[in-house]
């Protein structure tokens, strides 16, 4: 059979929701992919104590699935879009469903096999850039072990949140020392520049709308349902829409970039700010090349840990993906947001990371927050955890209505060497405008 069209593919399949990206990936595409085998099958589960009822029915699937070639040529087509540098033009987001609405109980695995068929075509590519096989082969089980897990206790195979689970079965992230560490584009509204005397600076663009907490408001912003909070449930999305204290301007000439100046401390400021072209090069702005860090859950979450993952990783990727031009780091996490060193001491661990970055608004709402802390965004905020100083007097802000955002920041290669014992972006001016802002909002000393 020759290969259909994109339109055939889909009305076969009727993907729950497909990017539409992938209509001009399928045109490029020549076939090329994989299906996981069933010997393959095996080996991968082995680890795991399935039943031989369950066993016989993910085979049943598979076979399925490799004897009609119109779902076999699905699942190579996925493969191939989600591995090598390939993932990065055609990635996927939260909402996407790659699943099969028009093929029953069997489309809804197809998710399932197309990340177990990752495995083996995305380690061609390493295996050509030599990457030594301890860095990798165990990565894709820090998500299988969890899928297996739910799958056994109820049955499904439906996969969560697979954008960041692909990064695990196309072989993509890596683990240093403590963090893990993953290829990602740069896609957030502002510019970072360095000045010759090794200062970082950055500039929002122009037309952004900000609030009074020096916070981005996003166009399409997420909204509680404030009767959630009424009856106890407090996340971090706001319940109306937030009031523009001011709006972003940026200017370029041939001489200068003038605009809206971006506090380390991860607010906008009210302050222009005017950079000499001579004197400030260019180092980061949207679509360049980061290294994405992600922070697993346990202990060790140190400035020097982080710098010495950061290390690791920076050289590794130097060496084995020389062809991406990669600016520096980049992470978004509740654990940057600013306002947590109102209930922290300055020596606390997440305060002393935070100060080691270029915290930024990305706009993102604070559910995290919730989540990471308390265990459960499900639960009661007078139902929540009491047992540390964090969790008290954070849920006792959340009950006086403040919110917590996630913050984002970045991370250059520069700065590796630099003593990771104090501030490396943020100055000692940063800090006292933070502590104003924090007290002309109420936020000052946060709660006992």
């Amino acid at each position: 059979m020759g290969k259909l069209s994109f339109n055939a593919v889909c009305e076969y399949i009727k993907p729950v929701n497909m990017p539409d990206k992938f209509a001009g990936a399928y045109e490029k595409w020549s076939g090329e992919g994989h299906v996981v085998g069933e010997k393959e099958l095996d080996d991968i589960l082995v680890r795991y104590s399935l039943t031989d009822e369950q066993s016989k029915r993910l085979h049943g699937y598979l076979r399925q699935i490799t004897d009609d070639e119109k779902i076999s040529d699905y699942i190579k087509f996925l493969v191939w879009t989600q591995c090598d540098i390939r993932r990065y033009e055609y990635f996927l987001d939260c909402d996407n469903n790659l699943n099969g609405a028009a093929l029953g109980e069997l489309g809804e695995t197809l998710e399932f096999f197309m990340l177990l068929s990752c495995i083996a075509y995305a380690r061609i590519d390493l295996e050509n850039r030599m990457i030594p096989k301890e860095l990798y082969e165990q990565i894709p089980y820090r998500m299988l072990d969890e899928i297996i897990g739910r799958y056994k206790e109820k049955e499904t195979l439906r996969i969560l949140d697979i954008p960041w689970k692909l990064n695990f079965f196309s072989l993509s992230i890596y683990l240093f020392d403590r963090f893990l560490f993953v290829p990602c584009k740069f896609d957030d509204p502002f510019y970072f520049y360095r000045g010759e005397d090794g200062e970082v600076i950055g500039v929002a663009m122009g037309g952004l709308n900000v609030d009074d907490m020096g916070q981005l408001i996003p166009d399409d912003e997420e909204l509680s349902d404030s009767n959630g909070e009424k009856n106890g449930y407090y996340y971090g999305r706001f319940s109306e829409k937030r009031k523009t204290a001011f709006t972003t301007t940026f200017k370029e000439t041939d001489t200068e970039i003038i605009g809206s100046r971006i506090s380390p401390c991860g607010t906008i400021t009210t302050k222009s700010i005017i950079l000499s072209k001579e004197k400030y090069k260019k180092i980061l702005e949207r679509d360049d090349w980061m290294i994405g860090f992600h922070i697993p859950s346990g202990d060790g979450y140190t400035p020097q840990r982080v710098r010495n993952s950061m290390t690791l990783a920076w050289k590794f990727f130097e060496k084995y993906y020389p062809e991406i031009p990669f600016k520096g780091f980049w992470s978004s996490s509740w654990l940057y947001d600013g306002r947590l060193s109102t209930l922290l001491p300055d020596d606390s661990r997440i305060v002393r990371v935070q100060r080691q970055f270029f915290n930024y608004t990305g706009g993102w709402n604070g559910e995290s927050t919730y989540y990471e802390l308390f265990g459960d965004a499900k639960l009661l905020i007078d139902e929540v955890p009491q047992e540390s100083s964090l969790q008290r007097k954070l849920a006792q802000c959340l009950k006086d209505g403040k919110k917590f955002i996630d913050t984002g920041m970045v991370y250059f290669p520069e700065e590796l060497n630099k003593d990771y014992n104090r501030p490396i972006y943020i100055t000692d001016e940063d800090l006292k405008e933070q502590d104003e802002l924090y007290v002309r909002t109420g936020w000052k000393g946060g709660t006992s």
